[in-house]
């Protein structure tokens, strides 16, 4: 009697491994930065097949918003839950409120350089995913989506696929009005008068000396009834930037405001696009 319990507890464990082994799993990791001067929290979403092969996947780097964390696309959207459906890795990185920037004025804020040469290599010697341009992927909110375009123009050989969802774009005039919650981060990450350093963050700028053809593929969308002052405008204008200078891109000027709801629609639609798009090598 005692030996079929024992064997009805093996067959109850092995099931539940086995179980476990088809669902999306979830991995707090850190890597220790010198571009910051300190270890930084990063989540790593493996997809449900990882430990069940050898192969190599693409990998998604999934930047958050000003105020938030690493923790926040897998707390506040269903993001998780899309991935059932989709083989990438996703990695959500912690910036603080860095603007994803190299700050001249602040001591171990170099967030730019933490996560171009330290966590994408990190994250490529310790998982595997595939380590060239064709397998990579950066995308955002808001700050972030300011970030991952940023990256996308400055770092195009690294990326071949860029998105964008209510990206803070417009952040020179926000430092210039003086009078934005944000305004304090904009100035340690910027300065606080137009510069070469501006000029080398400013997407904008950016994107006039960029050669299209190099650049990956831009995903872009806003809500149309995002509140924050400016923000939908300097969207327009990225995207006005884009057609004139011969980028491919699209843009999705949907219902919605500066928000999780917003967010979590655009990134259920963000993997669906990703996963159709085509390299074209």
């Amino acid at each position: 009697m005692l030996n079929n319990k024992k064997f009805l507890i093996l067959i109850i464990f092995l099931f539940h491994s086995l179980y476990a082994q088809d669902k999306v799993r979830i991995v707090l990791d850190s890597v220790y930065s010198y571009s910051v001067g300190g270890y930084k929290h990063f989540n790593i979403i493996l997809p449900k097949d990882y430990y069940k092969t050898e192969n190599r996947y693409n990998v998604i780097f999934l930047l958050h918003g000003y105020s938030g964390d690493h923790t926040d696309w897998i707390n506040r959207t269903n993001l998780v839950k899309y991935l059932n459906d989709y083989s990438f890795v996703v990695v959500t990185p912690e910036a603080d409120n860095s603007w994803y920037t190299n700050s001249p004025f602040v001591k171990n804020r170099n967030y730019e350089d933490y996560i171009i040469k330290e966590l994408i290599p990190f994250v490529e010697k310790k998982y595997r995913v595939i380590t060239t341009k064709h397998g990579r992927v950066i995308a955002g909110l808001s700050m972030g989506g300011y970030g991952a375009i940023k990256f996308a123009l400055k770092y195009p050989h690294l990326f071949y696929y860029a998105g964008s969802f209510s990206g803070a774009f417009r952040w020179p005039s926000l430092i210039e009005k003086n009078r934005s919650l944000l305004t304090q981060s904009l100035k340690e990450a910027f300065g606080e008068k137009r510069s070469d350093h501006w000029d080398k963050n400013d997407v904008l700028t950016l994107i006039d000396s960029v050669k299209p053809n190099n650049l990956p593929y831009l995903y872009l969308s806003c809500g149309e009834n995002d509140p924050l002052e400016g923000l939908l405008d300097s969207n327009r204008k990225l995207v006005e930037k884009l057609q004139k200078n011969g980028v491919m891109y699209e843009y999705h000027e949907l219902p919605g405001e500066h928000n999780w709801i917003f967010w979590d629609i655009e990134i259920n639609n963000f993997l669906k696009k990703l996963s159709e798009y085509k390299i074209k090598y």
